[in-house]
């Protein structure tokens, strides 16, 4: 989950959180203003969690700003309390997108130990 394209460090690493699928442009601009900086490259993970993962789902209505998010190297987390709180299957995820037994909290904190700062759209 903590991987790059690149085999060199990222300059910054980021953990995006979306628990609400109303901010899900808020996401996607985030992102894009984090790629646009020159020659810096930023680990992104996408912690979703709440109402938000039904978007992540091949079962989403619009998927233009989600496969938007997907190509721009992100790394993008659903964790398994969301979806079967909303009678969502693994199988109905999006692909290149990584399904989490742990809670989102748990995630959270993880990643942010391992010196990943936190945004919230």
């Amino acid at each position: 989950m903590f991987s790059q394209t690149s085999t060199a460090a990222p300059d910054s690493k980021v953990v995006i959180h979306l628990n609400t699928p109303e901010k899900l442009t808020m996401l996607l601009n985030n992102i894009k203003n984090l790629r646009l900086k020159p020659g810096e490259q930023a680990d992104i993970v996408i912690v979703v969690n709440g109402r938000a993962v039904s978007r992540f789902t091949s079962l989403a209505a619009s998927r233009s700003r989600l496969d938007e998010i997907l190509e721009l190297n992100t790394n993008v987390s659903i964790f398994s309390y969301a979806l079967k709180n909303r009678s969502l299957l693994q199988v109905n995820l999006l692909e290149n997108t990584t399904y989490l037994e742990d809670g989102g909290v748990t995630e959270l904190v993880k990643l942010q130990q391992a010196g990943y700062r936190y945004i919230k759209p």
